[in-house]
């Protein structure tokens, strides 16, 4: 197996390949995706097993490093996904070249969500993004897009006031996702209207998402 390159520090977690045709795995994936709440059923589970046959998908186990002696799927602390296609086709985002990879599907179980181990993930995947054949020498940009910040900071019915309409909790002032990645040196590029969701009431909605991108070394 490939091992991860080499960070200056030593590190919070490292990243596994993930063999989904072993079923131990396959079942624990499936279960960290309900915990998630979204993209958590077994045929989405199977689709991403045949996109990383095809080459389109890598994905990765976090293993925090205090779990790293463990030999059972107790030291999976999370996963973390790229891929170079995404649908519809957009080489801003995703370059089946490699030259851009897009970062999709981070998550970090509740209990390990402390001392950095999400940004720790995501500073190993951009290492791994370098890495054949996962990723490629030649990778220049990871990529991401995530909920706006607007929600989080701005005032009114369409930003903030629209949680209400959800029937789930505002979130708090300076939580957002995209200013976490700002913080870890992404950089916006464009806003648009990305996630479809239906209200309780039955009014459909896009949620706006920010679109941000990292050059890499």
């Amino acid at each position: 197996m490939t091992s991860e390159p080499a960070s200056q520090q030593p590190p919070k977690v490292a990243l596994e390949p993930m063999d989904l045709n072993d079923s131990v795995q396959f079942d624990e994936l499936l279960r960290q995706r309900v915990i998630c709440g979204w993209n958590d059923t077994a045929s989405i589970i199977g689709g991403w097993r045949d996109e990383v046959a095809a080459g389109t998908r890598e994905i990765f186990w976090v293993v925090p490093a205090p779990l790293a002696h463990l030999e059972s799927q107790q030291r999976f602390g999370g996963h973390i996904s790229m891929v170079n296609q995404i649908s519809p086709p957009d080489h801003e985002l995703a370059n089946p070249d490699k030259s851009v990879l897009h970062i999709t599907s981070l998550f970090i179980l509740p209990e390990h969500r402390k001392g950095g181990i999400g940004r720790a993930s995501v500073e190993a995947l951009e290492r791994w993004a370098k890495v054949e054949p996962y990723g490629s020498p030649a990778c220049r940009e990871i990529t991401i897009h995530t909920l706006s910040r607007r929600y989080i900071e701005d005032e009114g019915d369409e930003w903030r006031g629209l949680w209400g309409r959800t029937g789930l909790p505002t979130p708090e002032k300076g939580t957002s996702n995209e200013d976490w990645y700002l913080r870890m040196g992404y950089v916006k590029w464009k806003e648009e209207p990305r996630y479809p969701d239906t209200l309780p009431d039955g009014t459909q909605i896009k949620w706006l998402a920010s679109f941000l991108k990292k050059t890499l070394p």
